[in-house]
């Protein structure tokens, strides 16, 4: 009986990591296969049934045009759960909402961020006057649809709008050195049923909804859900000589097959 218990102990040892293996690919499979699409934000299709009154109050922001904090998001469902508030309009808790949003983003930020905000000029930003093209997080933060597209050993992510196409190597390998660049050096994995993308060595740059310096690190963390109806996004932004700790922002999208990337949009249509 005391050698069945050990045989039994060591095959159920044993298999626990092929489990967790098998359990692993499956998810992998699930998040290729659900993660391709475009996807768009509500800003190009406000009328579409699968938005909340949560992902539009997101919709809106001085600081991170259609993105939330978790702070902020996990306030807002707190005020659309209370009772209290079932009869207040709702530009009222917008307000509300977008001062949670931008004190949480004031806090974080350091004195050298606020100071080249205070110095920022539309009219100097080579993003804005077209004569660069823009950076990754730029793009990240593009309210115009996203096309993904899931390879073998590669991602690619075109976007809406540009010329831009990112294509990006799926390896457990992180992202090389190198100097800064618009788009850093990028990676990617999956990691169960969630795409993660990894970029170094990503170029600083200061527009109207951020301001980053050269060697920032991105990680961007891509999960469907609603049946893959919907595509949520946890951008964390690393820059320590901008952000106290690392900025994490939330960012939904919807599943619009019906929808064509379009090419390049002249400058003033793609600010």
């Amino acid at each position: 009986m005391f050698r069945q218990i050990i045989v039994f102990v060591v095959l159920a040892h044993g298999a626990t990591p092929v489990l967790r293996a098998q359990t692993a690919g499956r998810l992998e499979a699930q998040a290729r296969a659900t993660i391709q699409g475009i996807w768009s934000t509500v800003f190009t299709v406000p009328d579409h049934p699968d938005w909340s009154v949560e992902d539009h109050f997101c919709a809106f922001g001085a600081l991170a045009l259609s993105f939330c904090p978790p702070a902020a998001r996990e306030r807002l469902r707190a005020w659309l759960a209370d009772p209290a508030n079932y009869n207040r309009p709702l530009s009222a808790l917008r307000q509300e909402a977008n001062q949670v949003r931008n004190q949480f983003l004031e806090r974080i930020m350091t004195d050298g961020a606020r100071e080249r905000r205070a110095r920022y000029d539309p009219a100097a930003d080579p993003e804005s006057r077209c004569d660069r093209p823009p950076g990754l997080i730029t793009h990240l933060m593009t309210s115009l649809p996203v096309a993904i597209d899931v390879h073998d050993e590669r991602v690619l992510f075109r976007y809406d709008g540009s010329n831009t196409v990112r294509t990006i190597e799926i390896t457990d390998r992180g992202a090389p050195a190198g100097e800064p660049t618009l788009l850093g050096s990028s990676t990617a994995r999956f990691e169960g049923a969630a795409l993660i993308v990894e970029s170094r060595n990503v170029a600083g740059s200061t527009t109207r909804f951020h301001t980053t310096t050269d060697g920032t690190r991105v990680v961007e963390r891509y999960m469907t859900s609603d049946g893959g109806r919907r595509l949520e996004l946890e951008l964390t932004i690393d820059d320590p000589a901008s952000f106290r700790e690392p900025l994490v922002l939330l960012h939904s999208r919807i599943r619009t097959p019906d929808e064509t990337i379009l090419g390049p949009l002249p400058c003033e249509a793609s600010q």
